[in-house]
């Protein structure tokens, strides 16, 4: 699945945006980390399948220190993201991966400029 979002110049003013951006900042276990990872990416590409709400979860890890995890989280709406925390899928990554996890901080952020180029990805 290949996912769009561009932010036009000039329509942040003119229309409501009612989209959700957060980054987790997330700390993981050394010795869980390759099952940590495994069991987000299964998440992320779930959620982005199976949820029309749920508009990007993108998410990546510090080379230098790969314990630390970063998550991009982009939802349609405040709604969309309250509905994806009573989904199978995000209760089966977050009950699974509770002892994985040494801390975890949510940040909300606002969009300045979103863009993804797009190009085809193997299934």
């Amino acid at each position: 699945m290949i996912v769009i979002l561009l932010t036009m110049p000039g329509t942040a003013k003119a229309q409501q945006d009612d989209r959700k951006f957060r980054i987790a900042k997330i700390q993981v276990y050394p010795q869980y980390l390759d099952e940590y990872k495994t069991a987000l990416a299964e998440h992320a590409k779930a959620a982005v399948l199976l949820e029309p709400g749920v508009l990007a979860l993108q998410a990546v890890y510090d080379k230098a220190n790969p314990q630390n995890v970063t998550v991009f989280e982009v939802y349609a709406s405040e709604k969309a993201y309250e509905i994806h925390l009573k989904t199978k899928h995000f209760l089966k990554y977050k009950n699974g991966t509770l002892k994985m996890v040494k801390s975890l901080e949510l940040v909300e952020v606002a969009p300045i400029g979103i863009e993804i180029k797009k190009r085809l990805l193997k299934e």
